[in-house]
């Protein structure tokens, strides 16, 4: 993804991303989002899911109560957004899930409308036929 829309999510998200500056000894994150920007879109929406479903959990908890959710990998896997955390509960996994599923069918280059393909050098994409060509 490039850096641009990759900062507009670490700006927005900073609660989720706040692993983003650790050491690859420590996360993931410190590699960045590794995934085409079609699929920005598609980051967001689940982002901000997250976040208003944290924020209305620790609506009124003691710091001690309270949830958080961290992302610690996200990137692109067998054609598939693969979204991973530390924290959340089972209905963030979820909304993970689905937004796993939905990447199927998103094209990881431009967003439009797609179904997974594998290229003929045995790599999986996820791109519709316009950004296949070009590939």
């Amino acid at each position: 993804m490039k850096a641009e829309l990759q900062d507009k999510l670490y700006s927005a998200y900073p609660s989720i991303f706040v692993q983003k500056d650790l050491d690859m000894t420590q996360t993931a994150m410190c590699w960045g989002i590794s995934c085409g920007d079609g699929w920005y879109y598609l980051i967001d929406e689940l982002c901000g899911n997250i976040q208003n479903h944290v924020d209305n959990f620790n609506r009124n908890k003691p710091e001690e109560d309270r949830m958080v959710c961290q992302a610690t990998q996200v990137k692109e896997k067998f054609g598939g957004l693969c979204f991973y955390t530390y924290g959340g509960d089972e209905y963030i996994d979820g909304m993970i899930s689905f937004a796993e599923s939905m990447s199927y069918h998103v094209c990881t280059e431009c967003g439009q409308r797609s179904e997974k393909n594998e290229s003929n050098r045995g790599w999986i994409y996820t791109l519709c036929s316009s950004c296949k060509e070009n590939k």
